[in-house]
């Protein structure tokens, strides 16, 4: 069974964090680097010195909002013997590569009263170019000046893409466009997302998702243990919840509230797709059927398991995952789900 491999951090301080991170991913960030270089150049006809100059346009906004995760990017750098330069890249990929779009993830949360254990459940299937695995990990960081500890999914560099925390908090994003996006510099939602990881309720997460300078739109599925969940499309200067209805919300690549502003383009069946499936088990939905729900072709190759296709279509799913907020477990699969197993992972 093919899996991640999982790195271990512990330390008092930001800096200290990022500097174990960054030692123990050495080689998986060079890869991530040179994948990101390659992919530039070849889709986008950007130079590497191009890229650099967007992603440090960006830092401004980091220094002043988020300093101690700023920290913390700069000791992964320091910790892998890169450029700094080149490490924001990795964390702003997802801006800078915006334009043009392509659809990535399906996301999920349920409250205690859809699911059959009463446990609060976050996750998503991850939707990318096979190429990003060699570089793809599982990251156990634990943030010993508060006790919090943070498991979680990430490109080698990147600070987080998705994780729960031992403060009874989730997160997952997806992408989606609108047509107030553009080129320009905010607030990274790599840099967002591992601040999510550092709160413990729902009302600052959904306060630092609407109050974060962004250029480009991204989505964020959230929950808690206070059996609070919900998504915020996060559009330039519009940002917008999205509740759950009967315990369960689900979110892809189009937007649900501001539809007037929807800028996605292809198949949109699959966040639909997925409420569809959990409905029918509302109340007493279990751990196998999110599973099997995340295996669910319908729509293929544009599924909520995703494939490359012969028609084009050059992502998949590359990671399916599974947060349990109240047991404190994950449950992660390598590549589409229907292919592969989950592995059980604890706090």
């Amino acid at each position: 069974m093919k899996e991640f491999r999982l790195i271990h951090i512990s330390a008092p301080t930001p800096r200290e964090r990022g500097i174990q991170y960054g030692s123990q991913a050495k080689e998986e960030i060079q890869v991530c680097i040179n994948t990101y270089r390659d992919r530039f150049q070849t889709t986008r006809n950007m130079s590497w010195d191009t890229v650099r100059g967007y992603a440090a346009a960006m830092l401004p906004c980091v220094e002043e909002s988020m300093p101690d995760i700023l920290e913390e990017a700069r000791g992964i750098a320091q910790g892998a013997g890169v450029d700094f330069g080149d490490l924001m890249v990795l964390n702003c990929r997802y801006e800078i590569l915006h334009f043009p779009h392509q659809n990535e993830c399906t996301a999920f949360a349920l409250q205690r009263e859809a699911t059959a254990d009463g446990h609060v459940y976050v996750g998503q299937n991850w939707d990318n170019r096979p190429s990003l695995l060699p570089h793809t990990l599982l990251v156990h960081i634990t943030e010993e000046e508060t006790g919090n500890v943070i498991f979680g999914m990430t490109e080698a560099g990147q600070l987080i893409r998705n994780g729960f925390t031992s403060k009874g908090v989730g997160q997952c994003a997806n992408s989606i466009r609108s047509t107030l996006d553009c080129q320009g510099a905010g607030l990274p939602s790599n840099f967002l997302r591992r601040k999510l990881l550092t709160l413990d309720n729902m009302a600052d997460m959904v306060r630092w998702i609407r109050q974060a300078p962004r250029t480009v739109s991204n989505n964020f599925c959230i929950g808690t243990r206070e059996n609070v969940v919900a998504d915020i499309e996060g559009v330039p200067g519009m940002p917008v919840r999205h509740d759950p209805v009967d315990g369960i919300v689900t979110h892809a690549n189009h937007l649900l509230v501001n539809r007037d502003l929807d800028a996605s383009s292809g198949m949109r069946q699959r966040g639909e797709r997925l409420y569809e499936l959990l409905h029918r088990q509302a109340g007493n939905i279990t751990l196998d059927y999110i599973m099997e729900c995340l295996k669910d072709h319908e729509g293929a190759p544009q599924g909520i398991c995703s494939h490359v296709s012969d028609t084009g279509k050059v992502w998949q799913t590359n990671a399916s995952l599974i947060y349990d907020l109240d047991a404190g477990k994950a449950w992660v699969c390598y590549g589409p789900p229907c292919e592969g197993e989950y592995k059980e992972y604890a706090l």
